[in-house]
């Protein structure tokens, strides 16, 4: 038996601004890319915005995640 492969969500739109998220993975579909966001620097307000439902499931778009949308 095998275990299962993981894929990528395809959530490729930012959770706040609805603009596109840039997301690697999620355009791909594959967790063997990485994604910009593993070495930028996300804002804390930006992710206090975040849907519960989208929470570990979109990625920000690089303008939210730099804390520009979330005033």
């Amino acid at each position: 038996m095998t275990a299962p492969t993981l894929q990528a969500l395809p959530e490729t739109r930012c959770p706040l601004c609805g603009g596109a998220n840039q997301c690697e993975p999620a355009q791909t579909g594959r967790l063997d890319v990485e994604c910009w966001c593993t070495t930028a620097a996300i804002s804390p307000a930006a992710l206090a915005l975040v849907p519960a439902d989208k929470i570990n499931k979109a990625c920000l778009c690089p303008r939210c995640a730099a804390g520009v949308n979330a005033d």
